[in-house]
Formats: C-alpha cells, sequence, structure tokens
C-alpha cells in the first residue's frame, strides 16, 4: 500500500488557512485540536464545528496537557474529557488522539485507547513505515526546519535504527524539500505511509506558507497513492 496522511496540532486560527491550502491541492488531514491551550490560541468551539465540516478532528487533551508528569487522575480527566466533548460537540465519536508534545506513556496510551479513540498518534520522525499492527503511529516529517543533528539525536534517543540508517542514506541536510523527496521516492517504490504534520502557528511564526505550498504540490495527486486522514488508516489496520 501507498499512503500519504497529514495532521495538524494545537487548533490555531491559523488551522483555516492550511485547510484552504489542504483543499487546494486535494489532500485529506486531521487536525488536533484541544479545548483550551494555555500556550497559543485555540479557535472556539464553533470554529471548531465549522472546520469539522471539511477535515477530521482529533483528540488532543482538554488543556493541552503533557503527560510526562501528570498523575493518572489528571491524564483521565484530560483524556476522558476530550473525548467526551469532542463526542458532543460534533455530535460522533472522534476517533484520533495525538498527546501534546509528543509526549507519551503506556498506561496514558491504554487509556486513550480504553476511552474510545482508535488511532493514538505519536511525533516520531522520519518513519515511512506502515504497520497494520501497530499500537501507535508515527510520521514522517514535520514542517519545521529541524536541523541533521536533531533528526539524529531524535531517533537516537527512541532507538529508532532503521529509521537513523535510512535517514543517513537521504543527504538531505535537513531541507525540507529535499527530504520530502527522499523519503517519498521511498513509498512510491517500496510502499508505505508518508505522514506530514506540522503546527498552523510555528509555520506562520517562522514563515513557512510558500514551502508548505511546495511540498503540497509535491505530495498532491499522485497515481497509486491512497490520500487518507489518520482516521482513515483505520481500514488498512488489522
Amino acid at each position: 500500500m501507498k499512503l500519504i496522511t497529514t495532521s495538524w496540532d494545537d487548533g490555531h486560527i491559523k488551522d483555516f488557512r492550511l485547510a484552504d491550502l489542504l483543499d487546494k491541492y486535494n489532500l485529506a488531514a486531521t487536525f488536533y485540536i484541544p479545548a483550551a491551550n494555555d500556550e497559543h490560541a485555540v479557535m472556539n468551539e464553533k470554529e471548531v464545528i465549522e472546520l469539522s465540516k471539511r477535515f477530521e478532528i482529533g483528540g488532543h487533551t482538554m488543556n493541552h496537557t503533557r503527560m510526562n508528569t501528570t498523575s493518572e487522575k489528571i491524564f483521565k480527566a484530560e483524556i476522558e474529557g476530550c473525548y467526551l466533548w469532542l463526542a458532543d460537540l460534533l455530535g460522533k465519536q472522534p476517533q484520533s488522539f495525538c498527546f501534546p508534545g509528543g509526549v507519551i506513556n503506556q498506561p496514558a496510551t491504554a487509556y486513550a485507547y480504553n476511552t474510545g479513540f482508535k488511532i493514538i498518534r505519536t511525533t516520531e520522525l522520519l518513519n515511512p513505515w506502515f504497520d497494520p499492527k501497530a499500537y501507535v503511529i508515527p510520521t514522517t516529517m514535520q514542517v519545521y526546519n529541524h536541523s541533521s543533528f536533531t533528526y539524529y539525536r531524535h531517533l537516537a534517543k527512541r532507538f529508532k535504527i532503521q529509521s537513523l540508517l535510512l535517514y543517513l542514506k537521504s543527504g538531505s541536510s535537513g531541507s525540507l524539500r529535499k527530504t520530502l523527496e527522499y523519503y517519498l521516492e521511498y513509498i512510491q517504490l517500496h510502499g508505505g505511509c508518508f505522514h506530514l504534520w506540522g503546527h498552523s502557528w510555528e509555520i506562520e511564526e517562522f514563515n513557512l506558507w510558500s514551502e508548505l505550498e511546495e511540498l503540497f504540490e509535491a505530495i498532491s495527486n499522485l497515481p497509486e497513492i491512497a490520500y487518507v486522514s489518520n482516521e482513515g488508516l483505520l481500514q488498512y489496520k488489522s
């Protein structure tokens, strides 16, 4: 299988600019939105409903809470509260969930599944493979200009040796476009899932809109590719 999916975190109002670009290039997406976030402004409930008419909305806790130092009581309230909030707001059960900041642990992950979420997305980068039996799903690229050293450190501390060896062959030197082309070609040749993600507030802050549109153009309307939201990956899981 050859899949392309995208996802966008934090529910900033600039997500609507993202949505317009996604529509322009016929790309599927999931937007992970918390009810509140002290770090960045979040769209209001009316805007969440409006965006849900165009794209999947996934859970991102109630208050953008990271799960590294929180008690079981807090992570349960954050995850279940988020699930119930979205179900009530959108009139349907949410399917996808992403932990803020990529901070993930086994008890919280298990609780998210038990609550009713069926897809759990991480922030693991540089993974072009799709494992139908995976407990959580990784990503391939973030729309952010990471250095090669950052990528090496990211993969090394997670002991992702296969991903590290593949990245070493890319020669991309941190270039967004070169990195995308390398992993996209890999998926076209070998199958897998290209998962692009980011934050609209970060794209705005670092003025990456032009680069983003170039990336969208490069991955759009390709033959033999299935374009799916994160929820859409469920049909390929076993």
